[in-house]
């Protein structure tokens, strides 16, 4: 009867791990298909919404010329006629419309406003350059529409606007008079690249997916590096990549081609998946990419699936020994297989749990931003700001392109952090003489000794091409900062080291920002702003990049205005860091395994004896030096939580005590239990009855 339930109860665990391995099988095959339907779905609707909004702009173009070919216009009404053109589509940053030289007046030799969106203003393009020169230099906006027609125009620096512009270009001709047919000017939808950005940036790409955009030539309109922009082909790019799967998405991407890939990418232990397509109205390329495990976020759904079928497939092999040994009798040998046997399986699981909980990356903040990796996310950032301020009604915010560069961590104790480096910073021109060039550390510490921050150069750069001037300053730094760390999954946290940088004075309405422009990489696993030589003893570090947080002040400082204090942004440098277990399992975990030993050696040495004294002195010397252990760690993490490492030494305190009772109960009294085979089922499950309790716990904890 025994065996027919055992069989039974088997067949019913073997039923479950099946169901459990066919659940987690549906669950990655439903995640890969959602993967693949987010990728593909987010690259129709950015394809979409490109055309959608290079149509319209197509449209209005058309509609403009027109009117300017059939009818005479007087300036004022040119210019209302772009400007009312320019607010129809919220999409462009202006419109202008050039004359052939005397085509508007005969007194006038050249005539081409551009309405500006972005500052409201009329720019007279003339007054500039001559932009009739056919092959001058900024010109092909003009000329090339003047002469081949109607089309787009390849992403160009403007040099009245000092900004990357992709044009719409249309020509008008003269409607009648001895002219009639011949070319009078054209029409410019202008489209700042930047734009193109803010787009993609409105996507859901992941963490660190981004977004590009190539010309019909190949030339980038938006990428994640924005120097590329305007600069570079896709042909460069793709003879420095070696990834050969990407090769093939660049080339089908340069041929007009539509499709995705998908990749292990081993710099950052994901799989990368690249889709492609064409938009159909200006014949442009755009290209997604995309990491599997960042778009998803749902690595605890699988981490509990692994543990679930662990657990599972444990009980069944557990019954599947039962099977094994069902007799009326079960000698010494087979008692102690069955007792490694569990400890085996019970290892293992804590082993697995373990092993998950270390290697997941840590979540982010809810309270901060996304990390910063491209222009397209800092661009959307700052437009909320001043969106904000608008809103309130106080001056905008000026952007301060900040940098950091971290050549020295170390950990004072549990929250003092000591950090060495250089901080700099890149102020416009015109706001050197209003503001406080600085910035400060709000988390230094109250106690830190050696704090310095020290000026270490200060240069004045001209303004370039496409970059205006701006006066750039330097600081070296030492400081010790007080962070708010949680050490309650001890050995397993990840540690999240957040150096703020915040502005000297809120009454400046600055605006600090990251000066992305100044990092080879800006992807969070490649570590940007950090020393590669860096070590911190004991730590791995997983990541490294920029956000922001919204922090609001429960007071005004005195000013009497409590909007500059009410949702203030705040520059993070964000460092994580997983611990090297090692470190923690050799200075903690074997003090509690060769204590476990020697009490195991202790129950398995003594026999009946009327002796029970060295028992207790013995218990109560293997409880000292746990003690002793404890207290120090509790000394070397300083927090009011209670630790994952802990529980080992509270169920070792429990184990003392039961193997007190037990010996000194075998050793006096005659007992059924403990006399059999002299005291072999405690012996027996002296180890699995520890792991079990560790199994449990880490369970409780991290399940």
């Amino acid at each position: 009867m025994t065996k027919k339930i055992l069989y039974l109860i088997a067949a019913l665990l073997f039923v479950l791990v099946s169901y459990q391995g066919y659940e987690y099988y549906t669950f990655i095959e439903q995640r890969n298909q959602l993967v693949k339907e987010k990728g593909a779905a987010t690259t129709a609707a950015l394809r979409d919404q490109v055309d959608g909004i290079l149509s319209k702009i197509v449209t209005e173009a058309e509609r403009l010329a027109a009117l300017l070919g059939q009818n005479e216009y007087s300036a004022e009404q040119i210019e209302n006629l772009i400007k009312e053109s320019a607010l129809s589509i919220p999409e462009i940053q202006g419109v202008t419309a050039c004359y052939e030289p005397y085509s508007f007046a005969q007194s006038k030799r050249l005539y081409c406003p551009y309405y500006d969106k972005g500052t409201q203003e009329y720019l007279y393009v003339e007054k500039n350059y001559d932009y009739t020169v056919k092959g001058a230099k900024g010109t092909d906006w003009y000329t090339g529409v003047r002469e081949e027609g109607a089309k787009w125009v390849e992403p160009y620096f403007a040099q009245a606007a000092k900004d990357w512009y992709i044009d719409y270009g249309i020509p008008f001709y003269f409607g009648e008079g001895p002219n009639q047919g011949k070319v009078r000017g054209t029409i410019t939808m202008s489209f700042i690249a930047s734009g193109f950005k803010n787009l993609i940036h409105a996507l859901s790409l992941g963490k660190t997916g981004y977004g590009l955009i190539t010309s019909q030539a190949g030339v980038f309109l938006a990428h994640p590096i924005n120097e590329y922009v305007g600069k570079t082909k896709l042909e460069r790019i793709k003879a420095n990549t070696q990834q050969p799967e990407l090769v093939a998405a660049y080339e089908g991407l340069l041929a007009g081609q539509t499709g995705n890939i998908e990749f292990y990418d081993e710099a950052i232990d994901d799989h990368t998946l690249f889709y492609y397509d064409k938009i159909p109205s200006s014949g442009w390329g755009i290209g997604l990419l995309f990491y599997k495990n960042d778009l998803l976020e749902d690595q605890l759904a699988l981490n509990r699936r692994y543990i679930k079928m662990a657990l599972l497939f444990s009980a069944f092999l557990i019954f599947l020994i039962a099977i094994h040994f069902n007799k009326d009798y079960l000698d010494q040998t087979e008692i102690w297989q069955l007792s490694i046997l569990a400890s085996i399986l019970l290892l293992s699981n804590i082993w697995l749990i373990g092993y998950l909980k270390h290697t997941t990356l840590p979540t982010s903040n809810p309270k901060q931003s996304p990390p910063i990796v491209d222009n397209a996310s800092l661009n959307g950032f700052i437009h909320e700001q001043h969106l904000r301020a608008d809103t309130l009604k106080i001056p905008k915010a000026t952007p301060i392109p900040t940098g950091i560069y971290v050549q020295r961590l170390e950990f004072e104790n549990s929250y003092n952090l000591n950090v060495g480096g250089t901080v700099w910073q890149k102020y416009p021109l015109d706001k050197v003489e209003t503001v406080t060039v600085g910035f400060r550390f709000p988390q230094m510490s109250p106690f830190a000794e050696a704090a310095y921050v020290e000026e270490s150069y200060r240069e004045l750069v001209e303004a370039k091409e496409d970059e205006a001037g701006y006066l750039l300053v330097g600081w070296e730094f030492r400081v010790t900062l007080r962070l708010n760390l949680n050490y309650a999954n001890y050995p397993f946290d990840k540690r999240h080291l957040s150096i703020d940088i915040v502005p000297m004075n809120n009454q400046d309405h600055l605006l600090f920002i990251p000066d992305l422009a100044s990092y080879t990489y800006t992807n969070p696993f490649k570590k940007s702003g950090l020393q590669p030589s860096i070590e911190i003893s004991g730590n791995e570090v997983l990541e490294s990049y920029f956000n922001f947080s919204l922090e609001t002040y429960d007071a005004d400082f005195g000013y009497g205005r409590k909007e500059l204090y009410e949702e203030v942004p705040v520059l993070h440098f964000n460092i994580n860091l997983r611990r090297i277990l090692l470190n923690a399992f050799v200075t903690y975990l074997i003090p509690i395994f060769v204590t476990l030993v020697m009490m195991f050696i202790l129950i398995f040495a003594c026999g009946k004896t009327e002796e029970r004294q060295g028992i207790i002195e013995s218990m109560a010397a293997f409880f000292f030096v746990l003690i002793f252990s404890h207290i120090d760690m509790r000394k070397e993490i300083i927090t009011a939580d209670l630790i994952y490492m802990e529980y080992f030494y509270f169920i070792t305190y429990f184990m003392i005590i039961i193997s007190t009772f037990n010996l000194i109960t075998y050793t006096k009294n005659k007992t059924r239990f403990f006399d059999f085979n002299e005291n072999q089922i405690f012996k027996a499950i002296y180890f699995p009855l520890f792991f079990l309790s560790v199994l449990i716990l880490t369970l409780l904890k991290f399940y």
